[in-house]
């Protein structure tokens, strides 16, 4: 039996709890949630998937349970607590491996401290930005030569810039095998544009970063009708993904083929991702020091743009 712990049981983390529940090792879930309705949110998609091991239980509870051993713990909530959960639960428990949603956190000191908090407890942290997982992208880093200069650039309407960048910053680093990303320029559009969920904003506009010898921009117009397509260039080859459409295209030369782009989705990951985890205590997903260091760099210039445009000084960048 292995324990896991799901904190943050709302529409991200009742998908996790599907994908959990599809592994085939026999697992002790805990859910926590301080919402009722978003444990019952999760209570009900656990009955929409078959269990891959039919003795794998779940708890429904509102606190983070103490003097637990944990084997991998999925923390799914809001950016804005994600730090103060860790410190909870790292505070009266063993955990072996947490796997974080993003945006990692809004404050910069966070990261340090995070940092800090995995390496005293001696728990690994990964993040969850599962790009590097889809069959798309896996078979383009297969197809790419490191050695000759990158160039990828993410353009389209109505994704989520502020909220969405960062996976596009990790299978960017992913596809090049560097991580020491760099800023080189910002050119955020001077609105903002209220989220749906009340206290966050969005950004248009576009930010262009380094990282050795390749490049990435990543750019946001202000239409209302979503599009998305990521485009690489690289040793006189040129692909374009169209995430909105489903298709993927590689051009050599004039010959041109078309392929078919398939996402996955949450409840299809997770489980493999504690599979992996507890059999080899390691997995695809990307390492939580990695991920800091793609983070950093596009939250500052989060928090330097926002600042300028609401006239204060943020120490937190409302996103999630």
């Amino acid at each position: 039996m292995h324990n896991v712990l799901i904190i943050g049981a709302g529409q991200l983390g009742s998908r996790h709890l599907q994908g959990a529940l599809l592994s085939e090792n026999q697992l002790n879930i805990t859910v926590v949630d301080p919402s009722q309705a978003s444990l019952d949110i999760s209570q009900e998609r656990a009955g929409q998937v078959e269990f891959g091991n039919t003795k794998s239980t779940v708890t429904y509870v509102t606190a983070i349970p103490q003097n637990k051993s944990i084997d991998v713990c999925i923390i799914a909530t809001a950016a804005q607590v994600r730090a103060v959960v860790t410190r909870q639960l790292l505070a009266f428990n063993k955990v072996t491996h947490i796997i974080f949603e993003k945006v990692l956190f809004q404050k910069l000191a966070e990261y340090t401290e995070v940092t800090q908090l995995l390496n005293d407890a001696n728990t690994v942290g990964w993040v969850n930005c599962p790009r590097r997982l889809f069959p798309t992208y896996t078979t383009l880093k297969q197809c790419l030569d490191v050695e000759q200069p990158i160039k990828m650039v993410v353009q389209g309407n109505a994704w989520g810039m502020a909220c969405n960048s960062v996976h596009f910053l990790d299978v960017f680093a992913y596809l090049v095998d560097n991580a020491s990303l760099e800023l080189t320029g910002s050119e955020l559009d001077p609105e903002l544009i209220e989220s749906k969920r009340a206290g966050f904003y969005e950004t248009t506009g576009k930010l262009s970063f380094v990282a050795g010898n390749h490049s990435l921009v990543v750019e946001s117009g202000q239409s209302d009708i979503p599009d998305l397509v990521v485009s690489i260039e690289n040793a006189n080859t040129k692909y374009s993904v169209n995430e909105v459409a489903g298709t993927w295209i590689q051009n050599v030369g004039e010959n041109e083929i078309e392929h078919t782009h398939t996402p996955l989705f949450q409840s299809q990951l997770t489980g493999g991702n504690i599979d992996e985890l507890l059999l080899s205590n390691t997995c695809g997903l990307t390492p939580f020091a990695q991920s800091c260091d793609l983070h950093i760099p596009f939250i500052k210039a989060q928090l330097t743009h926002m600042s300028a445009v609401l006239n204060k000084e943020l120490d937190a960048c409302p996103i999630t």
